[in-house]
């Protein structure tokens, strides 16, 4: 057999694999784990192989981003000028939603952002694997950006208040016969129905653009390369596609920021209320 032959075979067993649910092309993992299924260290990668190429991006994420911040120059060039220009891009995407406060939290949505792009992308070069068409990568995203969503919450309006807010904000007796049923929604909404709907939605994207780049690849084989300019076409969607989930999850991540966030109205009252107590009214005679 010669090698093309046994890398078709590969191919061919990894796809047909009884325990690979997920129809996605084979990756460097899955081959590895094709051609020595008794190596241990093989097998501990292929159990791990999501947090292997989530690793390989955050690593070219980090690599590029300290190679362009040493480029410390007036008139940035190449790589310092092209990451200027994204951040540049991001800072006005969330300032517009967050106004001048959202400047602050530029660099963790910015991050999340590439990130998700990055991955998204990454199961469109040969031998690679997009870890977001995984729900175990998706949940722990959308679990992060709640937590951190959370933390600006409290952060903003003091742990007090933050419960306040959750509980409704509760005015008289109605509101506090009701602060029992408000506790439930409101947890039930930001800690399950929130990283509910931002993972399943980036996972089933994902998972299904990599099962449309497997179909075409399939019919390549079997009709000798015939659909090969559709399957490009497709690969064009797919980079469209992820792009636009990866938009997507910064503009809920961005919104959702925004509704915990102290509204204008709020922060006139409190500035009222304080104004109040440091100027009592005299007593009326």
């Amino acid at each position: 057999m010669s090698a093309e032959q046994h890398l078709a075979a590969a191919v061919q067993g990894v796809a047909q694999a009884p325990e690979k649910v997920a129809e996605e092309l084979p990756n460097l993992i899955t081959l590895l784990e094709h051609f020595f299924p008794k190596s241990h260290f093989v097998h501990w990668l292929f159990r791990w192989e999501n947090i292997f190429f989530s690793l390989l991006v955050l690593s070219f994420i980090v690599i590029r981003s300290i190679g362009a911040a040493r480029k410390n120059e007036f008139l940035p060039q190449g790589l310092q000028n092209r990451w200027e220009l994204v951040f540049e891009g991001l800072s006005g995407f969330v300032t517009g939603i967050l106004g001048p406060r959202g400047l602050e939290h530029v660099p963790f949505l910015g991050t999340l952002f590439l990130y998700i792009l990055l991955q998204n992308w990454l199961g469109l070069l040969p031998f690679m694997k997009s870890p977001t068409s995984t729900w175990s990568t998706t949940i722990a995203l959308a679990l992060i950006t709640t937590v951190y969503i959370q933390g600006v919450g409290i952060k903003a309006h003091g742990f007090v208040n933050y419960v306040k807010h959750i509980a409704g904000n509760p005015v008289g007796i109605l509101g506090l016969a009701l602060v029992p049923l408000m506790f439930v929604i409101n947890l039930s909404i930001e800690f399950f129905a929130v990283p509910l709907s931002l993972s399943l939605r980036l996972f089933a994207n994902v998972s299904s653009e990599d099962k449309l780049i497997f179909k075409f690849a399939e019919l390549n084989v079997m009709y000798h390369w015939l659909p090969f300019f559709f399957q490009l076409f497709a690969n064009v969607l797919v980079i469209l596609f992820s792009f636009i989930q990866a938009f997507v999850f910064l503009l809920l991540s961005t919104v959702y920021i925004s509704l915990i966030l102290p509204h204008e109205h709020e922060d006139e009252h409190d500035a009222a209320q304080e104004k109040s107590l440091s100027h009592p009214r005299s007593p009326t005679t």
